[in-house]
């Protein structure tokens, strides 16, 4: 507390002298008449000498009204539903006008195609749609098969160190199984190692051990990159080392906490990305964007006896650029795997995409919805 007498002739001209140096806040405790006029003894909190920290002002959301929140509703319907019949006049005038572009269009969305691809290529080949038709669907094949990309090392004849990783079911241990069969027929059991990372799955670690049994390999656990790191220096004798890896949903925080992920020690290690091609593109989509936090050095497209079009995958490797490794489809171990033959895989989704029925396609590019319909498959 901060205390002052202050004199003056009159009370006025003390109370001035009060204002001017402690302020409007300051306190007055007595007054007195003396000889020189007035006494005024006056207080202030010394704190109040401080700056103030400027108080936040909290802004008053005013709520809509009921009836204005509908309102908006219904507007943001109306606009959905005027750009779904835009797009669906659009369609009309292109199957009239450009008869041979439409029917293109509804070939590549029948192999499941995504939408944007299926418009670039057309973009690409709108000259050539013009002038030959007939031919511009093999160009079209061509530009989607040139634009796939193969591993260039066979595992099987030449070994390395690669780690199996992504979402749980989608046959990563089955698939190892299959490699290290093949792997075995070839050059024999003792050139080849299994290393397990996976200590969430209950029965994971089991049933790798049961492949390993069959076919004579050892199991490895590892549950540090530590460990990892000493097994794969002992192991360095072995042609081939594959490494199995914890299932992990593409929105699960720990996919980068993977031993194989940011892995920078003094043995190399490559990760596959394994992928149903039953999968849905945007699902796809969202898996690669997820794993390929762990830098990712190919794709294995398992379970393709279960697809029924082949669209998601293609467009996925042609938008990611990812090189194909090895397809698989069945659960036989070794048999059902095989090397990358992009023209058979082509070949096998025209086969798929022409057992499928095109009302469902032709209907949602007749009501507007085709990039949302083919995106979704």
């Amino acid at each position: 507390m901060k205390i002052k007498r202050f004199q003056g002739k009159t009370l006025r001209a003390a109370l001035s002298k009060v204002r001017a140096e402690l302020g409007e806040d300051a306190v007055i405790l007595s007054t007195q008449t003396v000889a020189e006029g007035v006494e005024v003894v006056a207080a202030m909190d010394e704190s109040a000498d401080e700056p103030r920290a400027p108080q936040p002002i909290t802004p008053q959301v005013q709520q809509p009204a009921p009836q204005l929140e509908e309102m908006v509703q219904e507007l943001a319907q109306m606009r959905q539903l005027l750009e779904q019949q835009l797009a669906g006049l659009t369609w009309g005038q292109t199957t009239r006008q450009t008869p041979e572009t439409a029917r293109l269009l509804k070939k590549m969305l029948s192999l499941g195609l995504g939408w944007e691809l299926a418009q670039s290529l057309l973009d690409s080949y709108a000259q050539l749609i013009a002038q030959q038709g007939e031919q511009a669907w093999s160009g079209i094949l061509n530009a989607l098969s040139e634009g796939i990309s193969v591993v260039q090392h066979d595992l099987l004849r030449q070994g390395g160190i690669v780690a199996l990783v992504g979402p749980t079911g989608v046959g990563k241990t089955t698939t190892i199984a299959k490699l290290v069969g093949r792997f075995v027929m070839r050059h024999g059991a003792g050139q080849v190692a299994l290393i397990t990372t996976d200590c969430y799955k209950i029965g994971a670690q089991a049933q790798l051990q049961t492949f390993g049994d069959l076919l004579g390999v050892p199991i490895y656990v590892a549950q540090s990159r530590e460990e990892l790191e000493t097994l794969l220096i002992s192991l360095k004798d072995r042609k081939l080392i594959l490494i199995d890896t914890a299932g992990m949903s593409q929105k699960d925080l720990r996919i980068t906490q993977q031993l194989t992920a940011g892995y920078s020690g003094l043995v190399p290690i490559k990760n596959y990305l394994v992928l149903s091609a039953a999968t849905p593109l945007s699902v796809m989509r969202e898996v690669y964007q997820a794993f390929s936090q762990m830098r990712l050095h190919g794709l294995i497209l398992t379970k393709l006896d279960e697809a029924v079009q082949l669209g998601a995958a293609l467009t996925l490797l042609y938008e990611t650029k990812l090189p194909l490794a090895y397809l698989s489809e069945g659960q036989r171990v070794p048999e059902d795997i095989q090397a990358v033959n992009k023209d058979a895989l082509l070949d096998q989704a025209i086969v798929l995409g022409q057992q499928g029925s095109d009302e469902r396609a032709e209907k949602a590019l007749r009501l507007g919805v085709g990039e949302e319909f083919f995106n979704a498959q």
